[in-house]
């Protein structure tokens, strides 16, 4: 796994672009992208793949990302992405950024412990604002860092009143770090500006969905799920690009995602997308 150190402008980046490289079939890149400011920015990376043949597609994911910060009050955002296809070939990696705002704090969390956070999306109806969960860590010191990720996040419509029917994002957070130390969540906002067709499924079920002309290609997609019932608890456990050829030899890229239902009824929920 090869690993490149990229500094950000002083300015809050919105979209940064560039080429992996060619990454053999199963292999992983990682970055890491200094001075992640400003503090309160939460970041999502974009890829856009190159290099498909008309009888194999070529798939990048991204599947890790964490937050440190020095001692110095320096953060850091660490990301790392995968060929998850069959072939030899690259993709473009958009780093883009939210401005955010603080949730919630930790407390202190020793090494290797967990803690969940919820945020209101709603109050009624439909999501109009998403959102996406980032990190800032505190408490390093001069010879530990503090390191921080969101493990996963996921969606339940709940009951809250005789009227509101709010869905909830849900975050865990793990210090993956060192030492004992704390981290602000950051809840980062994107106006909703797609919704996929509605998906019932039974407790404990999943199904792939696949988002066609997933254009513009310089794009990062957030994505969110919009539970219909109350009680309905929903998870994108997977998500990933991928190019391919069609018949009539144009490039088409595709955002992939997984939908899981995590609750224990069956249910309806639709997966919500926006661009940055």
């Amino acid at each position: 796994m090869s690993v490149i150190v990229m500094s950000a402008p002083a300015h809050a980046a919105t979209e940064t672009n560039f080429f992996s490289g060619t990454i053999s079939a199963g292999a992983s890149a990682s970055w890491v992208w200094n001075n992640a400011n400003p503090h309160t920015a939460v970041y999502k990376v974009g890829l856009s793949p190159t290099g498909a043949s008309t009888s194999a597609a070529c798939a990048f994911e991204v599947t890790n990302e964490w937050y440190e910060r020095l001692n110095t009050g320096e953060r850091k955002f660490h990301f790392t992405i995968k060929n998850v296809g069959s072939i030899a070939c690259g993709t473009n990696v958009i780093l883009s950024s939210l401005n955010g705002s603080t949730i919630a704090s930790t407390g202190g969390m020793e090494p290797s412990e967990i803690k969940a956070f919820s945020t209101q999306l709603t109050q009624y109806g439909q999501i109009a604002d998403m959102g996406l969960i980032g990190l800032l860590p505190a408490g390093a010191t001069s010879s530990n860092t503090c390191r921080f990720k969101v493990l996963r996040t996921w969606y339940q419509r709940v009951p809250q009143g005789d009227v509101a029917q709010p869905v909830y994002l849900h975050a865990e957070v793990q210090n993956i770090g060192s030492i004992a130390c704390s981290a602000d969540v950051v809840k980062g906002i994107a106006p909703t500006e797609s919704r996929l067709s509605l998906r019932t499924l039974g407790a404990g079920s999943s199904t792939g969905i696949v988002w066609n002309n997933a254009n513009p290609t310089t794009a990062t997609h957030v994505i969110n799920v919009e539970p219909v019932e109350l009680g309905c608890t929903m998870q994108v456990t997977r998500h990933y690009y991928r190019q391919v050829i069609n018949s009539n030899g144009s490039t088409e890229r595709e955002l992939v995602l997984t939908l899981k239902n995590i609750g224990s009824a069956q249910c309806s929920a639709r997966p919500i997308l926006s661009r940055i």
